[in-house]
């Protein structure tokens, strides 16, 4: 059997909702295929003694468990200030979402171990979870994005006029690096935009202001890949905001995170042509980044023009986004061994290239010139 170790919890905003992740993938996942390590991340990491008991975490200042170090792929557990070999992992399922759990550092450092890991790479993490650049990447690539502008912490009132100029209200205001809507406001006039842009600096030092659609629908689209082939889901339109999804509505009063039919119309009532259109353009970012696993993107139509804008993209996305392959017979349960075999095999298809340089042997015979070095050209 793989030792999978399930990676939640970490230093963001969204720790919380990651919990409610992990604690559902942990439920469905093959218990046949492979031998699950919880692996709970607060300024290090934990393997607590009952991580099924949602009170662990809802105390904020002890930890009720063994403190875990990884050595490469060893996972060792801290025993009388001695490392026990706990296992070997195998693969790492990340449901960690925001902040270092998704925006690449998590995924960096877990290449440097050599584990394999669910998650798109560090690059495509990073792109993801910043807003500004990940609508810059998709204009680029000509997919439809609002338009948009970029401010950070500090610039003065002359750079938010130029972009409320071109943008015009209402506008909305989102912390760059943040999800699950934390901080995210929308303004009608300038007033409210400093209102709304004091909450949002407190998140973030970057912050996107977009222009703000009145009547629309949100639209919800994952993609995975399984030996090589990209699956794009089933559309689903997530119900139940006001001028946009707050994160209550995402996660207090039965969303995605419950699954309750009352909060999401599945499939989405879309046309033919724009269920299409929105599987083409989710399938084209995701090999754009060069995306594995499973990612969710959001989108917006607009009600009175039919125009189709591609809103983010979520590359831990909540429950893992397995909700979204229900129509198709498939379970999370076999989400969770697609994207675990992928993350796998493509970490063994990784190129490993190597250069043969005799500059140190060089140096080593001419001691004397070694103590002269200079480095140049590099």
């Amino acid at each position: 059997m793989k030792n999978i170790v399930v990676i939640y919890g970490g230093g963001s905003c969204e720790k919380d909702i990651s919990v409610i992740t992990a604690l559902q993938a942990m439920e469905s996942i093959d218990k046949t295929k492979y031998n699950v390590v919880p692996l709970f991340w607060k300024e290090g990491f934990y393997i607590l003694d009952n991580y099924r008991d949602m009170g662990e975490y809802a105390d904020k200042d002890n930890i009720n468990g063994k403190r875990a170090i990884m050595d490469g792929k060893n996972l060792c557990v801290v025993k009388k200030n001695k490392l026990k070999l706990l296992c070997t992992v195998d693969c790492a399922l990340l449901c960690t979402h925001g902040g270092n759990g998704e925006n690449g550092a998590l995924q960096g450092f877990l290449e440097v171990q050599g584990i394999p890991y669910t998650s798109p790479s560090h690059l495509a993490s990073a792109i993801g979870m910043d807003k500004g650049i990940f609508k810059m990447i998709c204009k680029k690539l000509t997919l439809p994005v609002l338009p948009y502008g970029v401010i950070s912490e500090g610039e003065g009132a002359e750079a938010i006029e130029r972009i409320v100029a071109r943008l015009g209200f209402p506008i909305i205001v989102k912390p760059a690096n943040q999800g699950s809507s934390i901080g995210i406001g929308i303004a009608s006039d300038i007033a409210e935009l400093n209102e709304k842009l004091n909450v949002a600096f407190y998140y973030d030092k970057k912050v996107v202001l977009e222009k703000a659609l009145t009547d629309f629908k949100e639209i919800n689209c994952a993609c995975l890949t399984k030996n090589g082939v990209l699956y794009p889901s089933t559309p689903e339109e997530p119900v139940g905001w006001k001028e946009f999804l707050t994160f209550e509505d995402k996660y207090m009063s039965g969303g995605k995170a419950t699954k309750a039919s009352a909060r999401r119309i599945f499939p989405a009532e879309i046309s033919e042509s724009d269920t299409a259109k929105i599987k083409s353009i989710t399938a084209k970012i995701y090999q754009a980044l060069g995306c594995k696993g499973i990612v969710r993107c959001d989108f917006l139509i607009e009600n009175q023009t039919g125009a189709v804008y591609l809103n983010e993209i979520n590359t831990i996305p909540g429950s893992l986004a397995g909700y979204l392959y229900e129509d198709r017979g498939i379970s999370l349960k076999e989400v969770l061994n697609i994207v675990i075999d992928d993350a796998i095999k493509q970490d063994g298809d990784r190129k490993v290239a190597s250069y043969s340089s005799k500059v140190l042997q060089y140096y080593s015979k001419n001691k004397a010139n070694a103590c002269k070095l200079s480095i140049k050209n590099v």
